[in-house]
């Protein structure tokens, strides 16, 4: 008979334990901020290459239209960073920096012909980086 009452017992512990488990993994990927890029350049400088990535995580390469936008999810509390292509100029720039951006649900990018521009609001507009050419 106790060695029933194990079995039961058991058996009524596996769900709950892969249960917690599998809620424990998958905070390791929760999404904590989204990543906006908007491609701001001028009519008629074609669509822009967008690579975002942490040392966990590469997004790949994506072409971006002007005036359209690209984002990708912050899946771990590490520093984020892209770069983006637009004919022959390039920038990179720190996406996400967690004591930056720690506590913000989206962080905005506006790629404009006069620099890489940081909004926490998707209104109010810093610049952060310039563009280099090849």
């Amino acid at each position: 008979m106790g060695g029933r009452n194990y079995l039961v017992a058991f058996l009524v512990s596996v769900p709950i334990i892969i249960s917690l488990s599998s809620s424990v993994l998958g905070m390791q990927h929760k999404q904590s901020a989204t990543i906006h890029i908007t491609n701001s350049m001028p009519k008629g400088s074609g669509p822009m290459q967008v690579r975002c990535k942490s040392s966990h995580t590469d997004y790949g390469m994506h072409l971006v239209d002007e005036g359209d936008g690209y984002r990708c999810d912050v899946r771990e509390r590490a520093l984020y960073y892209c770069m983006a292509i637009s004919g022959r100029r390039v920038a990179s720039w720190h996406a996400f920096q967690p004591r930056r951006d720690g506590n913000r649900k989206a962080v905005y990018w506006l790629l404009k012909d006069d620099g890489i521009f940081l909004s926490w609001d998707n209104s109010s507009w810093v610049r952060k980086s310039m563009w280099e050419t090849e």
